[in-house]
């Protein structure tokens, strides 16, 4: 999990005078230590920033007045940004987090920042500054909550249509994988592998035998 409360100061200030680039927009961030010396003498200074150690994130997300959101791009911030309807800035940092964020970038759900671009607030401002301005993110992100809302079945259903289908017909053999009936040889390809190398261990065993045999014959000439 990325703290902002660790974040180098460099990349801080410059998420500050990214603000400063936006009078008009209320900035909320979620920043753990309230009593540092970044939040009490240069975070403090910005009018339109808001300083909270948490805040309930599906809350935030439902509230109407939320133009973008600034994310990792985690799986449950994709998703709930997605279900709520709210165009996000996207920054993944590792694991699952990039191709989360290159989807709904794919999508026109937001837009995708780079994590090394952190320190420059002229690239933020722009990334911020077209989610904001351009409709077709808002519009794509209330279409897509909309199609979420209103899907054919909920999860509860379907998991209820299964579990009754399993519990009235039993195994299928139709939706069993094979590997589960293959040997432990058979599914690590050990066969195959074995074959393989069986098969280049002449060529190897000739090819070290010349090797020994060209640096003998090199040493031999140097001797002489």
């Amino acid at each position: 999990m990325v703290r902002s409360v660790n974040l180098k100061l460099h990349v801080k200030r410059a998420f500050l005078k990214t603000m400063h680039n936006f009078p008009d927009v209320t900035f909320i961030w979620k920043y753990e230590n309230l009593k540092n010396d970044f939040a009490m003498n240069e975070a403090s200074k910005v009018n339109n920033l808001v300083l909270t150690e948490w805040m309930p994130q599906n809350n935030l997300l439902s509230d109407k007045r939320l133009a973008v959101f600034i994310t990792h791009g985690g799986m449950r911030s994709t998703q709930e940004t997605a279900l709520r309807g709210v165009p996000a800035l996207f920054v993944p940092i590792f694991a699952d987090q990039p191709r989360n964020a290159a989807g709904m970038a794919w999508n026109k759900l937001g837009m995708v920042l780079n994590k090394f671009d952190l320190h420059d607030s002229n690239i933020i401002t722009a990334h911020l500054k077209e989610l904001l301005d351009k409709d077709e993110y808002r519009e794509n992100a209330r279409r897509i909550s909309k199609m979420l809302s209103k899907k054919p079945f909920s999860s509860r259903e379907q998991l209820i249509k299964y579990t009754e289908f399993a519990a009235e017909f039993g195994p299928s053999t139709a939706v069993r994988p094979q590997s589960h009936d293959m040997s432990t040889i058979e599914y690590h390809n050990l066969d195959i592998i074995g074959a393989a190398l069986l098969s280049l261990s002449p060529i190897f065993f000739i090819s070290v035998r010349l090797a020994l045999f060209v640096c003998r014959r090199i040493v031999g000439a140097k001797t002489k």
